[in-house]
Protein backbone atom coordinates (compact mmCIF):
# COMPACT_ATOMS: atom_id res chain seq x y z
CA UNK A 1 0.00 0.00 0.00
CA UNK A 2 1.33 3.38 -1.03
CA UNK A 3 1.59 6.24 1.45
CA UNK A 4 0.42 9.68 0.40
CA UNK A 5 3.24 12.15 0.84
CA UNK A 6 2.46 15.40 2.58
CA UNK A 7 5.60 17.40 3.03
CA UNK A 8 5.71 20.54 5.06
CA UNK A 9 8.36 23.14 4.45
CA UNK A 10 9.85 21.66 1.25
CA UNK A 11 8.54 23.25 -1.89
CA UNK A 12 10.98 22.59 -4.73
CA UNK A 13 9.46 25.24 -6.97
CA UNK A 14 9.87 27.78 -4.17
CA UNK A 15 13.50 26.73 -3.60
CA UNK A 16 14.36 27.13 -7.28
CA UNK A 17 12.56 30.49 -7.53
CA UNK A 18 14.37 31.84 -4.46
CA UNK A 19 17.65 30.64 -5.92
CA UNK A 20 16.89 32.34 -9.26
CA UNK A 21 16.11 35.60 -7.42
CA UNK A 22 19.38 35.42 -5.45
CA UNK A 23 21.32 34.54 -8.61
CA UNK A 24 19.87 37.53 -10.47
CA UNK A 25 20.43 39.86 -7.49
CA UNK A 26 24.04 38.78 -7.20
CA UNK A 27 24.86 39.23 -10.88
CA UNK A 28 22.83 42.45 -11.16
CA UNK A 29 24.95 43.77 -8.29
CA UNK A 30 28.09 43.00 -10.33
CA UNK A 31 26.62 44.56 -13.48
CA UNK A 32 25.80 47.78 -11.63
CA UNK A 33 29.42 48.17 -10.65
CA UNK A 34 28.89 47.99 -6.92
CA UNK A 35 32.01 46.85 -5.20
CA UNK A 36 34.37 48.04 -7.92
CA UNK A 37 37.51 49.80 -6.79
CA UNK A 38 36.71 53.18 -5.34
CA UNK A 39 33.09 52.43 -4.44
CA UNK A 40 31.60 51.03 -1.30
CA UNK A 41 29.33 48.04 -1.49
CA UNK A 42 25.94 48.88 -0.08
CA UNK A 43 25.01 45.32 0.74
CA UNK A 44 26.91 42.36 -0.57
CA UNK A 45 24.64 39.60 -1.82
CA UNK A 46 26.08 36.20 -0.97
CA UNK A 47 27.15 34.22 -4.03
CA UNK A 48 24.36 31.73 -4.72
CA UNK A 49 25.28 28.04 -4.77
CA UNK A 50 22.72 25.72 -6.45
CA UNK A 51 24.15 22.62 -4.81
CA UNK A 52 23.99 24.10 -1.30
CA UNK A 53 20.78 26.10 -1.74
CA UNK A 54 18.62 23.63 -3.71
CA UNK A 55 20.06 20.17 -4.35
CA UNK A 56 21.35 19.19 -0.90
CA UNK A 57 18.24 20.36 1.00
CA UNK A 58 16.09 18.22 -1.32
CA UNK A 59 18.33 15.17 -1.07
CA UNK A 60 18.59 15.53 2.70
CA UNK A 61 14.80 15.13 3.03
CA UNK A 62 14.77 11.76 1.24
CA UNK A 63 16.00 9.64 4.21
CA UNK A 64 12.96 10.78 6.22
CA UNK A 65 10.48 10.52 3.35
CA UNK A 66 11.70 7.19 1.97
CA UNK A 67 13.33 5.39 4.93
CA UNK A 68 12.58 1.99 3.41
CA UNK A 69 15.12 2.51 0.61
CA UNK A 70 18.27 3.38 2.55
CA UNK A 71 18.82 6.99 1.53
CA UNK A 72 21.41 8.87 3.58
CA UNK A 73 21.95 12.58 4.07
CA UNK A 74 24.52 14.19 1.80
CA UNK A 75 28.01 15.06 2.94
CA UNK A 76 30.24 18.02 2.09
CA UNK A 77 31.90 15.76 -0.51
CA UNK A 78 28.69 15.53 -2.54
CA UNK A 79 29.12 17.03 -6.02
CA UNK A 80 27.73 16.96 -9.52
CA UNK A 81 28.95 13.95 -11.49
CA UNK A 82 28.93 14.29 -15.26
CA UNK A 83 25.69 15.95 -16.35
CA UNK A 84 23.73 15.11 -13.20
CA UNK A 85 23.47 15.61 -9.48
CA UNK A 86 23.13 11.90 -8.76
CA UNK A 87 20.51 10.45 -6.44
CA UNK A 88 21.59 7.24 -4.74
CA UNK A 89 19.95 5.05 -2.14
CA UNK A 90 22.80 3.07 -0.66
CA UNK A 91 24.61 1.69 -3.72
CA UNK A 92 21.58 1.99 -6.02
CA UNK A 93 21.76 4.87 -8.48
CA UNK A 94 18.13 5.91 -8.94
CA UNK A 95 18.50 8.96 -11.11
CA UNK A 96 19.87 12.43 -11.26
CA UNK A 97 18.91 16.07 -11.24
CA UNK A 98 19.68 18.46 -14.04
CA UNK A 99 18.66 22.09 -14.46
CA UNK A 100 17.70 24.27 -17.39
CA UNK A 101 18.65 27.88 -18.08
CA UNK A 102 15.79 29.11 -15.84
CA UNK A 103 16.94 26.92 -12.92
CA UNK A 104 14.00 24.53 -13.25
CA UNK A 105 14.83 21.14 -11.78
CA UNK A 106 14.49 17.90 -13.78
CA UNK A 107 14.74 14.30 -12.61
CA UNK A 108 16.09 11.74 -15.07
CA UNK A 109 16.16 8.01 -14.28
CA UNK A 110 19.73 6.68 -14.55
CA UNK A 111 21.04 3.14 -14.85
CA UNK A 112 24.80 2.57 -14.77
CA UNK A 113 25.23 6.32 -15.10
CA UNK A 114 23.22 6.61 -18.33
CA UNK A 115 19.74 8.06 -18.81
CA UNK A 116 17.22 5.23 -19.03
CA UNK A 117 13.95 7.14 -19.23
CA UNK A 118 12.48 10.52 -19.88
CA UNK A 119 13.20 13.57 -17.76
CA UNK A 120 10.47 14.96 -15.51
CA UNK A 121 10.26 18.58 -14.38
CA UNK A 122 10.07 18.51 -10.59
CA UNK A 123 8.05 21.13 -8.71
CA UNK A 124 7.32 19.39 -5.41
CA UNK A 125 8.92 16.92 -3.05
CA UNK A 126 5.78 14.75 -3.21
CA UNK A 127 6.13 14.49 -6.98
CA UNK A 128 9.81 13.54 -6.62
CA UNK A 129 9.04 10.88 -3.99
CA UNK A 130 6.40 9.30 -6.24
CA UNK A 131 8.78 9.21 -9.21
CA UNK A 132 11.55 7.66 -7.10
CA UNK A 133 9.13 5.02 -5.76
CA UNK A 134 8.11 4.19 -9.34
CA UNK A 135 11.78 3.74 -10.25
CA UNK A 136 12.32 1.33 -7.38
CA UNK A 137 9.18 -0.61 -8.27
CA UNK A 138 10.14 -0.76 -11.95
CA UNK A 139 13.58 -2.10 -11.03
CA UNK A 140 12.16 -4.38 -8.35
CA UNK A 141 14.64 -3.07 -5.80
CA UNK A 142 14.20 -4.73 -2.42
CA UNK A 143 13.24 -2.43 0.41
CA UNK A 144 15.38 -2.10 3.51
CA UNK A 145 14.20 -3.97 6.54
Amino acid sequence: MRKTIKCKGMDIKELTEKYRDRFEAHYLQDDNGTGRKGRKRKKEVEIPNFLKDVIRPILDTLPDLLPEYGFAKTTDDYAMYGEYYRIKAGIVLVGGFSIDEDFNLYFTPLFHGKACGKSHKIDSIGQLVEIIREQFERREVKMKG
